[in-house]
C-alpha cells in the first residue's frame, strides 16, 4: 500500500480548499476597502459641495479631503455628478425608511397620527445640510438623471403621505386626498430651509403648531 499515493489526493484537495478560501478573503477585504472608501469619498463630497459649491469643487481638492487618489475616487464614480446622485439616493431612502417605519407605527397604534406627523416635521426642521440640498436641487435641473431619483422617491414619499392622509381623515378621496398628500409633501421640502427664512419659533414649536395646522386643515373636510 502507497501511504503517500493515498494521502496526496486529500493534501490536494485540501490546499484548493484553502486556497479558493484565501482569495474569498481576499475578495471580500478588497470590497470592505472599497466600501469604506466610498463612504469617505462621499462624507468629502458633502463637506466640499455644501461648503464651496458643485461646480467649484475639483476632483483634486475632494480626493485630498477624502485621503484617497483621484483614481480612486473613479474607480467608484464616473463624475462628480455620480457622487452627487449617490448621496441622493443615500439620504432619500434613509427617508424613505423613516417614513415607512412612520406609517407601519400609525397602521399598528403604536402612536397616534399626531406624533407620527409631528415627528415627520421636526426630523425635516432638524436637517442641517440646508447647503447640500440646494446643490442638490440644482444639479437636479442640470442633469436629467439626478432629477429622475428625485422624482422616482417623491413618487414613494406621496404614497406614504396619502396613506397617513387618509389615516388622519379617513372621509378623505379622489382630488381631495391626492391634495393632501401633496401638502405634505410641500411640507417636508418647505420646511427643510431655516437658514434662509429665518422663523421667529425654535424648532420644537413650529412641529406642534404646524401639524395642528395640518390636521385640522385634513380633518375640515
Amino acid at each position: 500500500m502507497n501511504v503517500h499515493s493515498d494521502c496526496t489526493p486529500l493534501i490536494s484537495v485540501q490546499c484548493q480548499g484553502q486556497g479558493v478560501g484565501e482569495e474569498v478573503l481576499e475578495k471580500r477585504t478588497a470590497v470592505q476597502h472599497e466600501s469604506v472608501a466610498q463612504q469617505r469619498i462621499v462624507a468629502a463630497a458633502r463637506r466640499l459641495f455644501a461648503d464651496r459649491g458643485f461646480h467649484q469643487t475639483a476632483m483634486a481638492d475632494l480626493a485630498k479631503e477624502a485621503n484617497v487618489s483621484v483614481g480612486a475616487i473613479y474607480r467608484s464614480y464616473a463624475s462628480k455628478s455620480d457622487i452627487i446622485l449617490a448621496i441622493v439616493i443615500a439620504d432619500s431612502e434613509e427617508m424613505l425608511r423613516n417614513l415607512q417605519d412612520d406609517a407601519e407605527r400609525v397602521r399598528k397604534g403604536e402612536v397616534p397620527i399626531e406624533t407620527a406627523i409631528e415627528q415627520i416635521v421636526l426630523r425635516r426642521l432638524s436637517d442641517k445640510d440646508e447647503a447640500m440640498t440646494h446643490e442638490i436641487l440644482a444639479e437636479a435641473h442640470r442633469n436629467p438623471q439626478v432629477a429622475a431619483s428625485i422624482s422616482d422617491f417623491c413618487v414613494k414619499y406621496r404614497e406614504i403621505f396619502g396613506e397617513l392622509a387618509k389615516l388622519a381623515s379617513p372621509a378623505l378621496t379622489g382630488d381631495e386626498l391626492e391634495g393632501a398628500a401633496e401638502l405634505l409633501l410641500a411640507c417636508l421640502f418647505g420646511l427643510g430651509h431655516r437658514e434662509l427664512t429665518r422663523p421667529n419659533i425654535d424648532e420644537a414649536t413650529t412641529a406642534k403648531v404646524t401639524t395642528r395646522l395640518i390636521l385640522e386643515a385634513l380633518r375640515s373636510h
